[in-house]
């Protein structure tokens, strides 16, 4: 079974600073901008040139090039939380429609205009989504939903454009979806023999790899620290 997905939207960014009033004023590229349709984008090693990343330290870099986030989220949010959330409100750089976190797996690569991807790790949303786009509690329930988007790291430079399919082209690792991944991160309590799996595949994005340590070792549950909602503080 042919296994694709078409790039609907794709966003890229500038450093901006934030002043919300919650926390002391903070600079982020998470605030991005449509790219036209037409326009051939060239991705690199640490992803899309015209991209930029300011908290270098937590995102970006080789296992993080690229931000994927499913369209399908979008309704989702609407009608169970009533949220009716701006384009690119998860900060993703490529906004896929037929595709979600259940359907990629770990390890997956796939070919993008002259580009090929391969699937690194979940994203780990942190409390800037929350901040940014002004919702109380989002950045909780993406987590609490499993629907966190993915990210890709770049196997071969080239060019892409909207509309381009992201077209899956191996699976070493079907049962290690970025749902199933999330789903036994955020209860490690419960899913020991799980995460022991997920650790073992070399695929998996280093820095990943030594959270989800953690959380094994630990047997930890819910969010993290960092994912603490702005406006609950």
């Amino acid at each position: 079974m042919k296994i694709e997905s078409k790039i609907k939207y794709i966003f890229c960014g500038k450093e901006q600073e934030i002043e919300e009033g919650k926390r002391k004023a903070y600079k982020t590229s998470y605030k991005k901008k449509l790219v036209n349709t037409n326009e051939l984008l060239t991705i690199d090693s640490l992803g899309f040139r015209i991209d930029n990343q300011s908290d270098r330290a937590h995102h970006g870099g080789i296992d993080k090039a690229v931000c994927v986030y499913s369209q399908k989220y979008y309704p989702f949010f609407k009608e169970k939380y009533g949220l009716d959330l701006p384009n690119c409100a998860f900060g993703e750089n490529l906004a896929i429609e037929d595709l979600d976190d259940s359907e990629v797996c770990l390890g997956d690569t796939f070919k993008c205009g002259e580009v090929i991807f391969e699937v690194s790790q979940p994203r780990q949303p942190c409390w800037k989504i929350s901040s940014v786009i002004g919702v109380k509690n989002l950045t909780s329930l993406i987590v609490k939903e499993s629907k966190t988007g993915f990210y890709l790291r770049v196997l071969k430079n080239g060019k892409l454009k909207s509309n381009d399919s992201l077209e899956l082209i191996s699976r070493d690792y079907p049962t290690l979806t970025i749902e199933h991944i999330n789903q036994c991160a955020y209860n490690a309590k419960d899913n020991q023999e799980n995460i022991k799996q997920i650790l073992k595949c070399n695929k998996l994005a280093e820095a990943y790899f030594i959270s989800l340590s953690k959380r094994y070792k630990e047997k930890e549950q819910g969010i993290q620290d960092w994912q603490e909602d702005v406006y609950n503080n």
